[in-house]
């Protein structure tokens, strides 16, 4: 950009040298001012880097006296001096008025400091808030990164494995072996390697006490969790005083998982000691608590991976963990679906994801299928299965390469659904749900004529219509649709003996989106009210069908008769 005195960039410059900040580096595209912000209680001396005067990302600012002028824990402030003074995608800097745009993160800056400096609840809040941010930044303490899998949170201890990942080795704490080896699979790793070494793992609902300074030694932290959680305090205390397991070992580790997610600390052994209390671990519970305190700890920053957390984070309700789901159908929608399902917990716990085909991957499939060539010529539910196993490790999913007719455990499940598009197959599928007598819902879902719209028809019980009940029971109207929604004929191709019909690829995420939808309804509410739904393009040359409860036809040939039968035994 031209430095021109009436450029942007030039008032930009201007705007900058009429508050006092001047150029202190500029190098790879990143140009740097000092200066000083003129905040109350004093002006605070930062330096401001822009790299990107689009504006999509906000200018850096550091604090470069912020260990003398600011509380030693402060929030929005890094261990190295970086100010975080609007959350990211709080406000759009106007790339076309940079001066302006500046002008707001300095003023945003100081704003911050100074309720750093004068506000004792803002600083309390906002650091127990952003708690694990400051656990994980190496102020007084060295910080050791560590994943953590499943693991039941009532035992005491869990094992340490390591996985290299992009040739860097990994702690890993989990319970499960395979796990773990699912893990190495997924990241191109070695097979992992065990350690006997145990961490010790506890819980607590309460929120982090936050302290003058984060804690250094063990006497620090000791008298830190007193602070936070008397019970959690004294369950670690326990440890240290009768599980001589951990004095087998040159350092003791523990983790907690909070209501902000999981941090750990840990400290090394003396080795003299550890030796002389390794029959007596009050011995050394009592060496902790003098001339021990004085010993440095690390601090562990702690990343989940496993299924519980990956699926659930972005949650406010239950996610479809221990649930059983079969989706009917591999195709496009059923392609697009089924991550759908494994991303809301579908697989995990004691919950499986089958997977229903007979059919084989073919090029014409490809253009609107979500796997692509690797998967050509494959059975569809085999290809899908491997590919969702290959993303998501932990989850269960079945591959059934044969069709729904005959199935006998079909609904033997806590949802189906019928992703085939088929009219045919889903009044089989309906069909069959009416004679078993099943509790089990199935939840239809089809992309109606060329992609102008989407549907879903959820069929549970016998007090609603059934999906057959979507089509006229009189003869004079026989199998004309109740609520018509397509204005025009379809239109089909032909590639030899074999029709279709075509559609753009957004018609069967469009589907998928819908159905994902009536599935999150059903599982914040235990109910899919409205059952039967449309979803139209915006362009769409189509009637408008209201969202509702579809109600039952006395003379539909699929669940009219089982009335006059159950009727006829009365």
């Amino acid at each position: 950009m031209p430095e021109a005195a009436t450029s942007p960039l030039g008032e930009a410059l201007r705007l900058l040298r009429s508050r006092g900040f001047t150029p202190s580096g500029h190098r790879r595209g990143t140009r740097s001012f000092d200066g000083e912000l003129p905040c109350r209680g004093g002006p605070i001396k930062v330096r401001l880097s822009i790299t990107d005067w689009d504006f999509l990302t906000y200018p850096s600012i550091k604090v470069l006296d912020h260990l003398d002028v600011l509380p030693a824990l402060s929030p929005h402030v890094y261990a190295s001096g970086g100010l975080c003074y609007f959350a990211s995608g709080a406000i759009v800097l106007d790339r076309y008025d940079p001066a302006e745009s500046i002008a707001q993160c300095l003023d945003q800056a100081q704003l911050v400091l100074e309720r750093i400096r004068y506000d004792p609840s803002f600083r309390h809040d906002d650091i127990q808030d952003e708690f694990l941010q400051h656990w994980s930044h190496g102020e007084s303490s060295a910080v050791y990164p560590v994943l953590i899998g499943t693991v039941d949170r009532t035992t005491k201890a869990s094992n340490y494995w390591f996985v290299n990942i992009a040739y860097v080795s990994h702690a890993v704490v989990a319970d499960s072996r395979e796990e773990v080896e699912a893990l190495a699979v997924a990241l191109g790793s070695k097979p992992p390697t065990e350690s006997k070494c145990p961490c010790w793992l506890f819980a607590t609902e309460t929120l982090p006490a936050v302290p003058q300074t984060m804690p250094a030694t063990v006497k620090e932290v000791f008298a830190w969790l007193q602070a936070w959680d008397r019970q959690l305090y004294q369950q670690i205390q326990l440890v240290l005083e009768r599980e001589t397991q951990y004095l087998k070992y040159s350092i003791a580790t523990f983790a907690i998982h909070t209501p902000l997610g999981w941090l750990g600390f840990g400290f090394d052994l003396d080795p003299a000691h550890r030796l002389g209390a390794a029959k007596k671990p009050k011995l050394y519970r009592q060496f902790l608590h003098t001339r021990g305190g004085t010993r440095k700890i690390s601090r562990l920053a702690i990343t989940e991976f496993g299924p519980d957390f990956v699926h659930s984070r972005n949650l406010t309700f239950p996610d479809l963990k221990g649930k059983r789901i079969t989706v009917v159908g591999c195709g496009a929608v059923g392609s697009h679906i089924s991550p759908g399902l494994i991303r809301l917990g579908a697989g995990t716990g004691k919950g499986r994801l089958d997977l229903v085909d007979n059919d084989d991957m073919r090029p014409e499939n490809l253009g609107r299928h979500v796997l692509g060539y690797p998967a050509l010529f494959k059975p569809k539910a085999d290809a899908l299965a491997e590919e969702l196993k290959r993303q998501f490790p932990f989850s269960k999913i079945r591959a059934r390469v044969r069709s729904a007719q005959g199935l006998s455990d079909l609904f033997d499940a806590d949802l189906v659904i019928d992703a085939t598009g088929e009219e045919i197959v889903s009044e089989l599928i309906n069909s069959m749900r009416l004679d078993g007598g099943t509790d089990t819902p199935v939840l239809h879902v089809r992309i109606r004529g060329n992609g102008e719209c989407v549907q879903t028809f959820w069929a549970q019980g016998r007090q609603l219509g059934c999906f057959r009940c979507l089509l006229q029971a009189d003869h004079k109207n026989y199998r004309q649709e109740r609520f018509p929604v397509l204005k025009e004929q379809s239109k089909r191709k032909q590639l030899g003996c074999n029709g279709f019909t075509p559609y753009a690829v957004s018609a069967p995420m469009a589907a998928a989106a819908l159905c994902m939808d009536v599935v999150v309804d059903w599982l914040q509410s235990g109910r899919a009210s409205p059952r039967f739904r449309t979803s139209a393009t915006a362009n769409a040359n189509v009637y408008g069908v209201k969202n509702q409860d579809v109600s039952r036809l006395p003379a539909c040939p699929a669940c009219g008769p089982r009335d006059a039968q159950a009727t006829a035994v009365r």
